[in-house]
């Protein structure tokens, strides 16, 4: 075997030199062996065809797994290895695992494509429309493309860090004659025309089953599989529904195509939509009666006005003044400190500003609530700033400007306003009224994470999973992915359980 070297050490004589407690267990490699440019830093696991590795490129430092054919396959397991390295290789969609490099180790060929994560199935309800969606718009490319899978099922769906979908095992996958919805794959495969399967007993159609056929709605009935493992075997109401038709033993009972199936997925409340629709103009009709019967009464004596608070007044409120108070409602709290605000009251003003920006106890309205912040900005709170550069980045109650956002973050970051330091590093991060640079970004992240503020820590996180501004460190990332859940923040406990 001489795949790779150490020094002037061949890699089987490295290999065998290596104490016996650093070897993978089930694995040919062990840890540290180094294949080609891949160094192997763990195991992954064994299944029919390959063996598979976590791998680093001993140059870039780049992190990848490496799949190996298993020792002694048959031609037609070889066969379909090599395929799928081909359509990895070669279709070169984003749906689908980068591909970084192939060579032959020991007689025995393998390759090493985008390190994923498993799927881990159920999901949470919440995940389930957005993940589906995802992942019958891959399969549609593929589609569109030429190509019908074969082999869709959970275990053949893994995904990246940011959790978008990737389909792997593409040793199943053949060429489509057409790209129509009834078009049937043509006698080839991607390595010699013979076959090489008909997938998996459970996800797999019945025509692939019992003629060795499949179509664009073949995979069809493989994602209403996948669709009922995401509810753990139990989908109910209107998903039932959709499974129903994704799974119908005739092909032309399905959907024509993933594409209906996930317009389907994205519809599927619109029935219950309809129907709150006709309550609600039911209702509108009893109150439009009732408002014409109470027109006739003589109407109430109007409420009387907010007593007034002197300069001297809003000075003296407290903290506690400035809460709501027992058995008081949003609409009255905001009431009491309207008057606080317009005298001056920075943190009255405040609060009345996002009570306009949340419509809490209020109307919504975000050009009322710009008008707050600034107020407060001009005596000088920081956290006014901040928030104007927010409403500036993202065009809520006042024209879209990066230029402007950038000023009044870069304003409240003087003043070490966490928040504003934070969406500072967003804005280098992504080139919003500022030069690009990622470096900077990073910095500015690192010093509001540091100081404790969660969403800060999360970009933080986020910069050294993806190596901007930085080396890529996983470790570190976790580390602060942790700092920012202890606070609560939702976005570091999902980011966590892709890690």
């Amino acid at each position: 075997m001489a795949c790779a070297s150490v020094g002037d050490v061949s890699l089987e004589a490295w290999l065998n030199a290596r104490p016996p407690s650093r070897s993978v267990s089930h694995g040919r490699f062990t840890l540290g062996a180094v294949v080609g440019e891949w160094r192997v830093e763990a195991f992954l696991g064994k299944g029919l065809s390959a063996e598979v590795y976590r791998v680093v490129n001993t140059r870039t430092g780049r992190e990848g797994a490496l799949k190996l054919l298993v020792e002694g396959a048959q031609n037609g397991i070889r066969e379909r290895f090599l395929a799928e390295m081909d359509a990895i290789r070669f279709l070169q969609s984003r749906d689908l695992p980068s591909f970084y490099g192939s060579g032959v180790c020991g007689g025995s060929p393998y390759y090493v494509m985008e390190y994923l994560q498993p799927l881990l199935l159920p999901l949470p309800r919440g995940e389930v429309p957005r993940f589906i969606v995802a992942v019958a718009k891959a399969v549609q490319r593929l589609h569109t493309a030429g190509y019908v899978h074969r082999d869709l099922k959970p275990a053949n769906i893994l995904r990246r860090r940011n959790g978008e979908p990737v389909l792997i095992d593409l040793g199943l996958v053949k060429k489509m004659e057409n790209v129509d919805a009834g078009a049937r794959p043509s006698a080839l495969s991607l390595v010699n025309g013979r076959p090489v399967g008909v997938g998996t007993i459970g996800y797999a159609a019945p025509e692939q089953l019992i003629k060795g056929e499949a179509t664009a709605r073949s995979d069809v009935f493989s994602l209403g599989k996948v669709l009922v493992d995401c509810f753990e075997g139990r989908p109910t109401g209107v998903w039932l529904g959709i499974v129903r038709r994704a799974t119908q033993e005739s092909p032309d009972d399905r959907y024509p195509t993933a594409d209906d199936f996930a317009r389907a997925v994205r519809r599927r409340n619109l029935p219950r939509i309809f129907m709150a629709a006709g309550v609600v103009l039911a209702l509108v009709g009893i109150i439009a009666a009732a408002l014409m019967i109470r027109a006739s009464a003589p109407p109430p004596p109007p409420p009387e006005p907010p007593a007034e608070v002197s300069d001297a007044e809003s000075s003296r409120v407290t903290p506690e003044q400035l809460r709501v108070l027992p058995g008081e409602t949003e609409a009255e709290h905001v009431n009491r400190l309207l008057p606080i605000a317009e005298k001056g009251n920075v943190d009255a003003q405040l609060i009345v500003a996002e009570a306009f920006f949340y419509g809490r106890g209020t109307a919504t309205n975000r050009e009322e609530a710009v008008s707050w912040y600034k107020r407060a900005a001009e005596l000088g709170s920081h956290d006014a700033e901040a928030s104007l550069g927010l409403c500036a980045l993202r065009g809520w109650g006042c024209p879209q400007s990066y230029d402007v956002a950038v000023d009044w973050f870069s304003r409240a970051a003087e003043a070490r306003n966490l928040s504003a330091i934070s969406n500072l590093a967003f804005c280098y991060m992504n080139g919003f009224g500022v030069e690009k640079d990622e470096v900077e970004a990073f910095n500015l992240a690192r010093d509001a994470a540091e100081h404790g503020h969660a969403p800060a820590q999360v970009f933080l996180a986020e910069c050294y999973m993806e190596g901007r501004g930085t080396r890529k460190n996983l470790n570190s990332a976790e580390l602060w992915l942790q700092a920012a859940a202890r606070q609560g923040n939702k976005r570091a406990k999902m980011l966590l359980d892709c890690l």
